[in-house]
């Protein structure tokens, strides 16, 4: 099963898990419903479609690995595909998150993406009173955690730019020294 973590909240606590094959009817703006998967099937999908009114193109995308990132409004939802990044060794690998935002519902379906939401998620539940903001800020949140997964990537970048460009300059250097030498024995 791909379901890392499905719990109903009210008025920022964790109050209950939940199951994909049940709609849960939330109460007012207090409740909502988080639910993370990582890689899940059709059939999984098509379950959350059918209990939270999900569009029919959204949950094609949220299956289909390997999608752009864009924000897509359907009714009262909002549909967002994101890209992540991380490194494997020397290389940088990719990933995706696809996340539903309703009024009393977050879904996010993640592929490839080596961070889990787990750590983001006991973070939120720690501080009930952001949590109580509701699924809107659940997505600020998860936002801001996958910008902040390209922190490592983009300081690699860094270090190793900086490093070939100390190299360029020293070797411009000797290149120059031995040059300018070579001049002056000419004279």
């Amino acid at each position: 099963m791909s379901v890392v973590a499905a719990h109903l909240y009210r008025h920022g606590k964790n109050v209950k898990a939940v199951s994909l094959d049940e709609p849960i009817d939330c109460k007012g703006k207090s409740e909502f419903v988080w639910i993370g998967l990582f890689e899940p099937s059709k059939r999984e999908l098509e379950q959350l479609e059918k209990n939270y009114g999900l569009h029919p193109l959204a949950i094609e995308d949220a299956f289909k690995a390997n999608q752009l990132p864009k924000v897509d409004v359907y009714g009262d939802q909002l549909f967002v595909m994101t890209r992540t990044a991380h490194l494997e060794q020397d290389h940088i690998a990719h990933g995706e998150t696809a996340i539903f935002v309703g009024r009393n519902f977050i879904i996010t379906v993640r592929h490839g993406s080596a961070r889990a939401h787990s750590e983001l998620r006991a973070q939120l539940e720690a501080a009930p009173s952001l949590l109580d903001h509701g699924p809107d800020y659940v997505l600020h949140a998860i936002l801001d955690f996958i910008v902040d997964g390209y922190l490592p990537v983009i300081e690699t970048i860094e270090e190793h730019v900086l490093k070939r460009s100390r190299a360029r300059s020293t070797a411009s250097s000797v290149a120059q020294t031995s040059n300018g030498s070579l001049g002056c024995a000419r004279n």
